[in-house]
């Protein structure tokens, strides 16, 4: 028997930016759920589109005017709203409803279904795709660049650490604290007068080039590995669109002087991986470059090349480039294709290919905490959710929450 969906409600709220976003309650039997979307700054080309024309406002009116009209239908099964969003959109990409949206509407719909039959949403999902649910390992931005900070940063997006030892979710979170403060102390040493400023997701955004901030990096993860006995990875988010220059057809390291050709970028990544001792890669290339992430993943057999803006949380394209090699891994943005139910396919994507599931916040996040309860529930191994900031450790906070209802050292590893 189904389940009765009484309620849809839409708001216009702000997002950690500043940014206006659309934030939605939706009542499953009784039963009422609440869920904000995230925007991201930068955004893959085959993304859905955010918000209709007219912004948050219009995606507001557009709920108020035609999803309403689902009230009262009966749900069968816990993503079965999400067919009726896309029903009801009737475009490829979601520009009736936008994505945001529609991700929106989409799991307040599933937490509220999952309540009604005394589930938390994790528990649900876990069951939906036959997982036990385990913690993801954190995988922190602690120093950051390109378009999520100022002019000066380094043009690599993201600098990043991961607990590759942890034993619990809530030392994983503290031995990245740990990090972090470290990495502070060694920039005021190094930059004396760096106020320590943070970019859009909490790391620093200091005036510094790319390879002096992985040395830096480098050395606050050694220390903190020493310091607790967690051995820590470092890793990068390059945001390769971004650092392309598509009037030079170069990728431009303006603070290195360095204007490379994709073959020469990619020998500077492999440089860098081998010298820094990196663990994971993330969009390392222009997103219309899938050669060049096969070229590394091949020169780079240990290292986690992952895929965001050359997936978009798309399982035909995640099943794609894990097939010819051009990846190793794979983000998982749930507000890139807009439900719930495209999000369960990714993450099976990505497990039937031996792939690991990244989930990931975006650079303009609210302090709701579904996409914890996604990563635990779906199995990803990982999670990018930021370090410093209440809409990341909200995340964090969730995690260790989750730890005391399934059991401490319940975690998951970053292996193929």
């Amino acid at each position: 028997m189904g389940k009765r969906l009484e309620r849809v409600a839409a708001r216009v709220v702000f997002d950690s930016r500043g940014d206006k976003t659309v934030e939605v309650e939706v009542t499953v039997e009784g039963h009422t759920a609440r869920a904000a979307a995230p925007s991201g700054k930068s955004r893959g080309k085959r993304e859905v589109v955010p918000f209709p024309e007219g912004g948050p406002e219009e995606a507001v009116r557009v709920v108020r005017d035609k999803v309403v009209r689902l009230s009262g239908v009966e749900l069968e099964g816990l993503v079965a709203f999400d067919r009726l969003l896309t029903d009801l959109d009737g475009t490829p990409n979601l520009s009736s409803i936008g994505g945001n949206t529609a991700i929106a509407l989409s799991v307040a719909c599933a937490t509220a279904y999952a309540a009604s039959e005394g589930k938390r949403l994790y528990e649900a999902l876990s069951e939906l795709v036959n997982e036990v649910p385990a913690l993801p390992l954190p995988l922190s931005n602690v120093l950051g660049g390109g378009a999520h900070a100022g002019p000066g940063a380094p043009e690599i997006q993201e600098f990043l650490l991961i607990p590759l030892g942890a034993k619990t979710m809530k030392q994983a979170v503290e031995v990245n604290v740990v990090a972090y403060r470290k990495l502070g102390r060694l920039l005021q040493r190094e930059l004396p007068d760096f106020p320590l400023g943070k970019g859009d997701e909490g790391g620093y955004a200091p005036p510094i080039g790319n390879r002096k901030a992985l040395e830096l990096v480098r050395a606050a993860a050694d220390e903190t590995s020493d310091e607790t006995g967690v051995e820590v990875g470092v890793g990068l988010d390059v945001a390769g669109s971004n650092v392309f220059d598509p009037r030079s057809n170069r990728y431009a390291l303006r603070s290195e002087g360095l204007y490379l050709t994709g073959p020469e970028f990619k020998e500077y990544l492999v440089d860098l991986a081998d010298e820094f001792k990196l663990v994971y890669i993330e969009d390392p290339f222009s997103e219309d470059s899938p050669e060049l992430y096969a070229d590394l993943q091949r020169d780079l057999r240990s290292v986690f090349v992952c895929g965001d803006d050359l997936v978009v949380t798309r399982a035909e394209l995640i099943e794609h480039q894990v097939g010819r090699g051009a990846i190793r891994a794979a983000i998982i943005k749930p507000n890139q294709v807009g439900t719930v139910s495209l999000t369960v396919d990714a993450v099976r994507a990505c497990t039937a290919h031996g792939a690991v599931a990244v989930a990931s916040h975006r650079s303009g996040e609210t302090t709701d905490a579904y996409i914890s309860q996604i990563a635990v529930g779906l199995g990803c191994k990982v999670i990018k959710c930021g370090l410093i900031g209440g809409e990341r450790v909200a995340k964090l906070n969730e995690l260790i929450r989750i730890e005391e209802e399934i059991g401490a050292g319940k975690i998951r590893r970053l292996t193929a």
